[in-house]
């Protein structure tokens, strides 16, 4: 599973900006750059009232941070843990409760590749921390005691949830900046703003209307390979939908020739082994929770892997689309992703 801060200064989907010609820019576009939740966001809006947009989604995104994270006085995460295995039923805030519902659905339909109790496992590898180590095998034993989804227990009419083994920790990091990116959409929406971008950290995005010339994004795909990180896959035309991306070049360490990433199966313990180095999803804006969906079914998919990713994403209503890439840069389309594709690189293979 992923945790905050997974795409913290590293560029995973690279926005191409088309200028306009001299005269023709929109003066009323407003772009800011900000830390938050763990990672750099960037807002775009464009309209009357496109300050008041970026002001308030900070301030959203803040709050969200404040709610989600594991640590704090408004934190459910650290409320939840502290109480793990004792019974004692912890009131959430509803957005929280509302991203482990879904959660829950997902955790279900794929069998477990995707878990928010996966946080244990989270701190034992501490990938991309200076305390990152290959656990012992009594370590990952003990850790992976602590997890599985069905010991998450949800409450619906009081809003409230409990952990039932002691030493269970959630983790957030991979449904949060989605339901985040969901957050900000709907204050783009109540100002009436229709062209935007809302870019959590790269790993996340949201693209409303059209960009500054009057066409849908141009969002690059990072090549999981390339020593470049500008090196793109392919691009994607992106518009009111949400895009996520998640590789095993994010967060990793090598030793003894082997990667170590931060994508684990929850599963087994372990950092996913079955082939994928990196996989997109792309949600239709009117299909309910687009961004939060997108963000949890990159790691779901990752975790499934190639040939069980595609068939899992293919199963899902055709909203969603996405495309696994494999070791050998092959890459594994659902529903008519491939279609979506521009300037594949030659690397690049694409399956049927």
């Amino acid at each position: 599973m992923r945790s905050f801060g997974a795409a913290a200064g590293i560029i995973l989907l690279l926005v191409i900006f088309t200028a306009l010609p001299a005269g023709c820019r929109r003066t009323e576009e407003v772009q800011k750059t900000v830390m938050v939740m763990d990672t750099v966001v960037t807002l775009t809006a464009s309209g009357e009232k496109a300050d008041d947009v970026v002001r308030e989604s900070i301030e959203r995104l803040k709050e969200i941070d404040a709610m989600a994270s594991t640590e704090g006085e408004q934190s459910d995460l650290k409320k939840l843990a502290d109480a793990a295995g004792d019974g004692t039923w912890i009131p959430l805030h509803p957005e929280v409760f509302h991203m482990l519902e879904v959660s829950q659905e997902y955790s279900q339909r794929s069998n477990g590749a995707w878990d928010v109790t996966a946080g244990p496992l989270v701190k034992l590898w501490g990938i991309g921390t200076e305390r990152a180590k290959v656990p012992t095998a009594e370590e990952l034993a003990s850790a992976k005691a602590k997890v599985g989804w069905q010991k998450l227990e949800l409450n619906p009419e009081t809003q409230c949830a409990r952990l039932r083994a002691t030493g269970m920790e959630l983790d957030l990091g991979g449904i949060a900046k989605g339901f985040a990116a969901d957050e900000v959409r709907k204050i783009y929406e109540k100002y009436g703003v229709k062209n935007g971008l809302i870019n959590l950290g790269a790993s996340s995005i949201y693209a409303l209307g059209a960009n500054a010339k009057g066409e849908a994004w141009r969002v690059g795909i990072r090549h999981p390979r390339s020593e470049e990180k500008d090196d793109r896959l392919a691009v994607v035309s992106l518009s009111d939908a949400a895009l996520s991306t998640s590789g095993d070049y994010e967060r990793f360490w090598e030793q003894d020739g082997v990667r170590y990433h931060h994508i684990l199966d929850p599963r087994t313990g372990r950092p996913a082994d079955n082939g994928a180095v990196s996989d997109t999803i792309v949600v239709d804006g009117r299909l309910p929770d687009a961004g939060m969906i997108a963000d949890l079914l990159t790691t779901t998919v990752f975790v499934l892997g190639p040939e069980a990713g595609q068939k899992f994403l293919d199963n899902q209503p055709p909203e969603v689309r996405g495309m696994i890439c494999d070791r050998k840069l092959r890459l594994w389309p659902a529903h008519d992703f491939k279609d979506f594709l521009q300037q594949v690189q030659r690397d690049f293979s694409v399956m049927e």
